[in-house]
């Protein structure tokens, strides 16, 4: 226990368990000097007789005082009816020794005028009391973890038991009574001893847990760099295809008669390849993202921007908006139709055909609420607790990236937003963006 290090453990009891190796020190103490005083007894002078079992008493109480304090602190984790008769027990507990050793001091009590009788008393009420109430006391943080789930609160169980038979032989049963006793304080020392040696086990597993987590991520963090680069590399390579597409684009325009249906297809690939082009330079200039180009964007444009890029695939969908005319915000309005344009292929990809899909848009104050629901499959728990982690993703491999949220995550951030999902299976799924506003930022 005192070499192992519970700063960053997530167990409560960590905080506890400094008062159980003091404990273990001071009553070791007690043990050894008490031997060496049965030893050379006899080398003692008699005028010091009376300091020696004062010190003596003085000791035993000591060595009890660190599991006394660890019960109180186990008291404090565990749950509160029990941890506050707990606490009740063990002032009451110190009350009543305290009260006993004074007037034995003063040699008035008459339960005890010897040192061998007040000796018992600190037995029985520290040394049992404190043993009985530290053994219940880590029992129950035991059971506590049982009903969690977590297999090691079993041996946190057993400990409390070696506690308590440790308190019975120890304080209830003497020395002197048979033979074999200091082997059976012997043995539940060492069930104490071989069951807390498992149950701290866990802090083990804690620090394997956190060290794997940290080369996992220092992993995700060389794969995310080769990601980026290689993104660079194909955005620097694919900006002379876009432009050849757009020159073309224009030499076809000129060839073509004037026919709006024609024009109109002209525009919507030129409409494509220029938003391919803003891709493109972003990814260059991700290393050094610049907030500062903003400017006042109305909502219904942007949605009506991104209805556009994907008319073709929400032609097999029911496309509700509700969004007032005027409302604007400041923010960059490429990067706000990236964000409805992957919530919107995340709602259809979730959505049988022919469903609804709804974009809501509300001002409240100086928060603007944008929501985009489906009645589509929906997540379960465990699966919504995932949904915005890099590269998770639940489609089929060349239908999904798991980057979508993560850039919807991001991009809400950039712009003082919060992205909250909410979804349950069989019922569809919410993505509720707040864009917390102030000042000139709505309109």
């Amino acid at each position: 226990m005192v070499f192992r290090h519970f700063k960053h453990s997530q167990l409560r009891i960590s905080s506890t368990l400094w008062a159980l190796a003091l404990f273990g020190f001071s009553h070791a103490f007690h043990e050894w000097s008490e031997l060496y005083i049965i030893l050379f007894s006899h080398d003692i002078s008699p005028q010091y007789q009376y300091v020696v079992q004062w010190l003596r008493l003085i000791k035993l109480a000591l060595s009890f005082t660190g599991l006394m304090i660890f019960a109180w602190l186990l008291f404090a984790i565990v749950l509160k009816p029990c941890g506050q008769i707990g606490r009740s027990i063990i002032v009451l507990t110190v009350m009543i020794y305290s009260l006993i050793l004074g007037l034995f001091y003063h040699g008035t009590l008459e339960m005890a005028d010897s040192f061998a009788e007040i000796t018992t008393y600190t037995r029985v009420l520290l040394g049992f009391g404190s043993a009985t109430l530290a053994g219940v006391g880590i029992s129950l943080y035991g059971q506590q973890l049982r009903k969690e789930n977590h297999q090691y609160g079993q041996y946190f169980i057993a400990t409390g038991l070696g506690l308590m038979l440790y308190g019975v032989l120890a304080g209830l049963v003497p020395t002197t009574y048979y033979s074999c006793v200091p082997v059976l304080r012997t043995l539940a020392a060492g069930i104490v001893l071989v069951s807390l040696f498992k149950a701290l086990k866990i802090f083990d597993i804690e620090k394997e847990a956190a060290t794997e987590a940290k080369l996992k991520r220092a992993i995700e963090a060389d794969k995310f760099k080769a990601i980026g680069h290689l993104a660079m590399g194909v955005a620097h390579e694919i900006n002379n295809p876009l432009a050849s597409s757009t020159l073309a684009l224009d030499l076809l325009e000129r060839q073509l008669p004037a026919q709006p249906r024609a024009l109109d297809y002209l525009n919507r690939a030129r409409l494509g390849i220029d938003r391919a082009a803003v891709i493109s330079k972003e990814l260059l200039t991700y290393a050094r993202t610049d907030v500062s180009h903003t400017e006042q964007v109305n909502i219904c444009e942007v949605i009506a921007s991104a209805k556009q890029i994907l008319i073709h695939k929400l032609a097999a969908y029911s496309l509700v908006v509700q969004c007032p005319k005027t409302l604007v915000i400041v923010g960059q309005k490429v990067k706000l139709e990236e964000l409805l344009i992957n919530l919107l292929n995340n709602a259809m990809d979730a959505s049988e055909p022919h469903s609804q899909i709804d974009i809501t848009v509300l001002a409240r104050h100086d928060v603007v609420q944008l929501t985009v629901s489906d009645s589509g499959h929906g997540m379960d728990e465990k699966t919504l607790q995932r949904a915005n982690e890099l590269f998770y993703s639940t489609k089929s491999i060349g239908k999904g990236t798991g980057l979508g949220l993560a850039i919807c995550e991001q991009i809400v951030a950039r712009h003082h937003g919060e992205l909250q999902l909410h979804s349950e299976q069989g019922k569809g799924t919410q993505a509720v963006i707040n864009f917390q506003l102030k000042g000139d930022h709505y309109g």
